[in-house]
């Protein structure tokens, strides 16, 4: 694919007063939530961009749940070819993987079923549930009991976002990113973009989508035109219309134990419910509707503003000060005359030019590098960590941590922050993410009482871990956590005594 950006224009010559986005951004800031990144478009170009360093422009993000919205796109083109029919049951794709004998809630599910959340399970799988299982993930979603009639309650879940994938592979014989990519994302000029597979050779469909923040905005400037593309019709108008209006009055999002969502609990209270959702796509307020992913990865399209709002971050769970601050300070911007739009754009400029996620505090150099120099042979844990290794250098420390699935180095800078890849483990920590090899921009400082503290930040995911060692009565502690998660944000502490060169 062939990057092509966007148009670009001042806030002002698309009807935003630019004091609106500063406010937003001092509202981000005095709440102190890790954004990534923000982009703003209105009227044919966007007006404001904002990425908090080291996120840039060029950087691909993983967009968790959002990439639901992009499934949906992919069952669009089948519908509209006549290649696949809403009301078509799932069982009938994959005869061969299902149990036997099939129970009548199981044989009624259909595809609009599975694009609504209404299959009939009384549970919803997370992708952090799944994404470790190797054996065939239809067969599992297949095995699940259906205790339900499908069509009437929601459930959140992702593997039924996974089925809809599995489903285009089995209609067109191809991934469901190669069908999109020779019918829609070819065109729209797009940066760098990545899709899991699961087990099977089928993408993962609920998740496991990496895109740069201009590429999920295009996704949403291509709702916000029907389908068009400079011209061209990729998905049709009616496809659109029906994909991104309320289809389930209903919703609520049952309790998330970092696996599973629970059925919902009738005596929660009313915030538990919302605005509503169609196909793959939320619905919001003002009219809108948007692509969410856990942590904050949101594509939000405003029709009647004709707006489109992408945002990539790294909140906790259960997070609402985002959209707050957007709708109290952002929203009644568009459309707005600006007092003084030059001022205004004088002073949203400084504010983008400095804005960077927060520095690690700390020294330096410290009497205590001695102490934590070489190599520590670590006490059982259920990590399956053996061994951890420190080369302290002026500039930096070379960290390296020897687990079960190989050796891994960090480098962490003492002066600036160190960009590196690293293979290092931390499923547990990144609701079980586990690439093979990730960007990590790292740096390094000691505490007055000789802790070493790091921060390696994944800068293409959402987490940031946080990581202390010190070296006690001869024996090395060491604690990793993690800005976000769907699990625990701490692991247990690792234990460990030099290894004797």
């Amino acid at each position: 694919m062939t990057y092509i950006p966007l148009p670009r224009a001042l806030p002002h010559e698309r009807g935003v007063d630019p004091a609106g986005i500063v406010d937003f951004l001092q509202a981000i800031s005095e709440a102190g939530l890790e954004l990534h990144s923000f982009m703003l478009y209105r009227q044919g170009a966007v007006v404001a961009e904002a990425f908090w360093q080291p996120y840039s422009a060029h950087r691909m993000h993983v967009q968790h749940s959002a990439t639901k919205s992009w499934t949906a796109t992919a069952i669009g083109l089948l519908v509209d070819d006549e290649r696949l029919r809403l009301d078509a049951k799932v069982v009938s794709f994959f005869p061969e993987l299902c149990p036997r004998p099939i129970s009548a809630n199981l044989a009624a599910m259909t595809v609009e079923d599975l694009l609504t959340m209404r299959t009939g399970h009384t549970r919803g799988i997370s992708g952090g549930d799944w994404r470790n299982l190797q054996s065939s993930w239809v067969e599992a979603f297949l095995n699940e009991p259906v205790d339900e009639p499908p069509g009437h309650s929601f459930i959140y879940s992702s593997a039924s976002s996974f089925m809809l994938s599995a489903i285009v592979t089995q209609v067109t014989g191809q991934t469901m990113y190669a069908l999109l990519q020779a019918r829609v994302l070819d065109y729209l000029g797009l940066d760098r973009l990545e899709w899991d597979l699961a087990p099977g050779g089928f993408n993962s469909g609920g998740n496991g989508l990496s895109c740069t923040s201009e590429d999920a905005l295009k996704f949403g400037v291509l709702h916000l035109n029907h389908g068009q593309w400079q011209g061209r019709q990729l998905l049709s108008p009616q496809w659109v219309a029906q994909a991104t209006r309320n289809q389930v009055q209903d919703v609520w999002m049952g309790e998330f134990d970092g696996k599973q969502y629970l059925p919902r609990d009738k005596n929660r209270a009313n915030d538990a419910q919302r605005e509503g959702y169609g196909y793959q796509w939320w619905m919001t307020e003002h009219g809108g509707y948007y692509a969410s992913g856990v942590f904050g990865q949101q594509c939000i399209v405003l029709p009647q503003q004709d707006t489109v709002i992408v945002f990539t971050c790294g909140l906790r769970l259960g997070e609402k000060r985002l959209h707050k601050a957007l709708w109290q300070h952002l929203f009644p911007a568009l459309g707005r005359t600006a007092v003084d739009a030059q001022a205004s754009q004088a002073q949203l400029g400084a504010l983008i030019d400095g804005l960077r996620q927060p520095a690690l505090q700390g020294l330096q150099t410290s009497p205590a590098s001695a102490a934590l120099q070489g190599r520590f042979a670590i006490e059982p844990n259920e990590d399956g960590v053996r061994e951890l290794a420190f080369e302290l250098k002026g500039e930096y420390c070379d960290f390296t941590l020897i687990d079960h699935r190989g050796t891994h180095h960090v480098r962490a800078g003492f002066q600036q922050p160190i960009e590196t890849t690293t293979s290092i483990t931390g499923n547990y920590l990144h609701h079980q993410y586990q690439p093979e090899q990730t960007p990590v921009v790292a740096e390094a400082r000691w505490t007055p009482e000789g802790e070493l503290r790091m921060h390696w930040r994944f800068v293409e995911t959402a987490f940031g871990d946080h990581v202390s060692c010190r070296v006690q009565h001869g024996c090395l502690h060491f604690e990793r956590g993690v800005n976000t998660n769907a699990g625990a944000l701490q692991r247990p502490t690792l234990i460990g005594t030099r290894i004797q060169s």
